[in-house]
Formats: structure tokens, C-alpha cells, sequence
């Protein structure tokens, strides 16, 4: 169940790392509230057994809180409703692991900013652009890149199958994809240092590390001047569609046809 957050004493707490976390969005009717399920594996980290753990969503002013027992004796909601929090854009999650017999109140240790993994997550893997799914009522997809936070692409609940059509159908790949990769590489440029906290996923520098790596792009664009920015996000996306094999792939499928 949820409930009012607390004063609590934040001095020394110990980060947690995300991959001791999984959290995934549920899909459901249009109209329903927002759903998730989580699993924690925070037994080998050293909390004493007895602290008090629990798993906060929220988005912009809006938040919710799920006590989740003590980390010798879980008891995880076995799927966390959302009905108190903003549905207008993707929601972030926080583990808090608080001492209530020492220090009363006392976080010994939390993981913040944590985003949601997407379904086709298997290995654990963080994906550069985790795709949602959430009701967008008429939009068919877009693009949300707040601050601090992973680029999401959100693809609209209402459409059934589309997940499936997106991951078997070139086509459909080659449209959407490109304009989703620009968009957050345009967001990039426009303040390719700024908005960035320390406890949150680098994400600008995962795209930049990605663009270099993957593309055989500089990395270094602090200096460019507006077109050269313009061309730089152009070769990115040309590069991209050509590592991607759309054409390629779109000919074969209409070859099968």
C-alpha cells in the first residue's frame, strides 16, 4: 500500500545498483491505471536484515510508496498500482533501505532514477532506448526526453500487436526508428552538457560513447557551430540506417511477398 512520505535523515546512505533491481511496466487497458511489477535482490549487500525497504514511483510533483517488509523478509507488492501518479509522461522508481531501530528514519542505502526495463530485457542489459508502452490516446508513438532521465521511445497501448509488428516488420523499423534515433540526438545537440545528475544514468554520454563506437563518430561536439551540428546528427542518422540495413532488409521482405 502506499502512504505519506516521511522526514527521514538521508546522511551516509550507500547507492544500490540498479542491477540488483527489475522493475517492469504492466500492459493494460486503455483507461486503466499505470501497473508495474518488481523484484529486489538486496540480501547480499550487508543492510542489517531487519531494515525497512521500500519502492517509490513517481513522475514531476506526483509519487506513490509501496512498503516492501525488510530485506531479510521481502514482501513486494506482487503488482504496484499507480493510480496516484502522473500518466503524462514515463514514470521513474526509487529503492529506499531505512533503519528504523538504530537511527530512526535513517536511509541506509537507496537507488534513484531507476527506469523501467522493457520486456524484451532478458540478459539484464541496459538498453541505450528502452521502449514503453503506455496509452496515448491518438498519438501512435513518440519520443519523451526529460531531464535526467534515459530517452524513452512510448509506443501507444491501444494498438494491439504492434510490439510484435515492430520487432518482425522492416518497414515499420525503418519509419519509425530513424525519426525516434534524430530527435533525441537533435535534444543532445541543443545542450550537449547540461541536465545531467549524479544520480542519474549518464544517458548523454552513453549516446555520445554509442555514436563513436557504433557510428565512427567524434564524440567531441562542444565546439561545432550550428551547421555543423545540423551535419553531425545528419551523418549519425545515415550511419545508423545504414548499421540498421533497413533497405536491405524491406527489399527481402517484399522479395518474400
Amino acid at each position: 500500500m502506499s502512504s505519506a512520505k516521511r522526514r527521514i535523515n538521508s546522511t551516509g546512505r550507500r547507492r544500490i545498483s540498479h542491477e540488483k533491481i527489475d522493475i517492469r511496466m504492466l500492459e493494460g487497458a486503455p483507461g486503466e491505471p499505470l501497473k508495474a511489477k518488481a523484484s529486489l535482490a538486496l540480501e547480499d549487500l550487508g543492510f542489517p536484515g531487519n531494515a525497512a525497504v521500500s519502492i517509490e514511483a513517481y513522475h514531476r510533483s506526483s509519487g506513490m510508496r509501496f512498503e516492501c517488509g525488510t530485506v531479510e523478509s521481502l514482501s513486494v507488492p506482487p503488482v504496484l498500482v499507480l493510480d496516484q501518479v502522473d500518466r503524462s509522461g514515463s514514470v521513474l522508481f526509487r529503492v529506499k533501505v531505512v533503519d528504523h531501530d538504530n537511527e530512526q528514519g535513517k536511509i541506509l542505502g537507496s537507488a534513484e532514477r531507476i527506469q523501467p526495463k522493457s520486456n524484451e530485457d532478458t540478459d539484464g542489459r541496459r538498453r541505450l532506448f528502452p521502449i514503453l508502452f503506455r496509452d496515448l490516446v491518438d498519438e501512435v508513438w513518440k519520443v519523451e526526453v526529460n531531464p535526467g532521465d534515459r530517452p524513452v521511445l512510448v509506443i501507444n497501448t491501444r494498438m494491439p500487436g504492434f510490439s510484435h509488428k515492430l520487432q518482425q516488420n522492416p518497414l515499420l523499423q525503418g519509419l519509425l526508428l530513424p525519426a525516434a534515433f534524430r530527435i533525441v540526438l537533435e535534444k543532445l545537440m541543443s545542450d550537449p552538457d547540461g541536465g545531467e545528475d549524479d544520480d542519474a544514468p549518464g544517458w548523454k554520454e552513453e549516446w555520445l560513447q554509442f555514436c563513436e563506437t557504433a557510428l565512427g563518430m567524434s564524440p567531441d561536439i562542444l565546439q561545432l557551430e550550428e551547421d555543423d551540428k545540423a551535419d553531425w546528427v545528419e551523418e549519425c542518422v545515415r550511419k545508423f540506417c545504414n548499421q540498421q540495413g533497413f533497405i536491405k532488409s524491406i527489399k527481402h521482405m517484399e522479395g518474400e511477398i
